[in-house]
């Protein structure tokens, strides 16, 4: 408990994943929100080459100081523009050499619970910041 600066020892005995994937080392322990989380799913046309990380960095620059509420970006799913109907690759905008990312954001701010509103204009940004189909 000392080694990892807890004060609460229920702490080591925690079910939520986000504090007991924390218990698995001795790095300090870092707190996590009680806030409800909110997701938005997003559909999305990028290039064939971009990876997770680079998603999740475009998302932390594209939201600045506002990054902190973004607790996880996942992508769900990768399908090649190639393989999609047509209809949904002219809905997205796709263009040679892109895929379909179907892009889960987790949204959960430290200090207070976001509004539906506040998830939705974060949700925006993120799209703006992502969505490379010519619809962009």
């Amino acid at each position: 408990m000392l080694r990892k600066g807890i004060a609460d020892i229920r702490l080591l005995r925690a079910s939520d994943d986000r504090i007991a994937s924390q218990m698995r080392d001795l790095s300090l322990y870092r707190p996590v929100s009680n806030r409800p989380a909110i997701t938005r799913d997003l559909s999305l046309a990028v290039a064939d080459e971009d990876d997770v990380e680079l998603l999740g960095d475009r998302v932390r620059d594209a939201l600045g100081d506002d990054a902190d509420s973004v607790e996880a970006v996942e992508v769900l799913s990768e399908t090649p523009g190639a393989q999609l109907p047509d209809i949904a690759a002219e809905r997205l905008g796709m263009q040679p050499g892109q895929k379909n990312v179907l892009v889960r954001v987790v949204l959960r701010h430290a200090e207070r619970t976001l509004t539906r509103e506040e998830a939705n204009q974060v949700r925006e940004r993120v799209f703006r910041a992502l969505h490379a189909g010519v619809s962009a």
